[in-house]
């Protein structure tokens, strides 16, 4: 019957200490993240200002050279706007905005700094959409910052979060 208690024991603290420890690993995705969003935001405008792509083949180049789950509100936006199914710029990059929060770790306020973006794809000249991209890009640049100094101190709350929680349950359960 000891056996038993302990496998339980065992068990109980691995299963919170793994939980904690995918809590960690969100903080790290979602720094790298918000650096292929700024790249691939900089590759859009490369597209748009120096290439004179049209808004759906650069979305769509775009999609191709960004890193997953990034690459879904490229190739989204993208694929609303080749379906001709009447969605403009706007609504086929929420449409793909929405599918990057479905998959993606960024916060509600970085999917609001992306959701300012919407308006201005398609509505004005190439100029005015590259400074507009990079402004995005130097707001994205400052969040990046931010979470890369919010990493260690919420990898370590955590993953060792993680494990105490199952040592206090398992305390409670005795």
């Amino acid at each position: 019957m000891l056996w038993l208690k302990t496998i339980g024991i065992c068990l109980t603290i691995a299963g919170f200490g793994i939980w904690g420890l995918g809590g960690a690993r969100h903080f790290n995705r979602r720094v790298t993240q918000l650096k292929d969003l700024r790249l691939a935001l900089g590759f859009l405008e490369k597209e748009i200002i120096y290439m004179h792509t049209p808004l759906t083949r650069a979305l769509e180049r775009t999609a191709r050279f960004a890193h997953p789950p990034v690459n879904q509100l490229f190739r989204e936006a993208s694929r609303h706007l080749y379906s001709k199914e009447g969605a403009t710029a706007q609504e086929a990059w929420l449409i793909g905005l929405k599918k990057l929060a479905q998959t993606g770790d960024l916060d509600k306020k970085e999917l609001a700094v992306l959701e300012a973006v919407a308006p201005q794809l398609g509505m004005s000249d190439a100029d005015q959409q590259g400074k507009f991209v990079r402004l995005i890009q130097e707001e994205l640049k400052l969040m990046e910052d931010q979470a890369a100094r919010e990493v260690e101190a919420g990898q370590k709350i955590w993953s060792y979060g993680g494990f105490i929680l199952g040592a206090v349950v398992v305390l409670l359960l005795l």
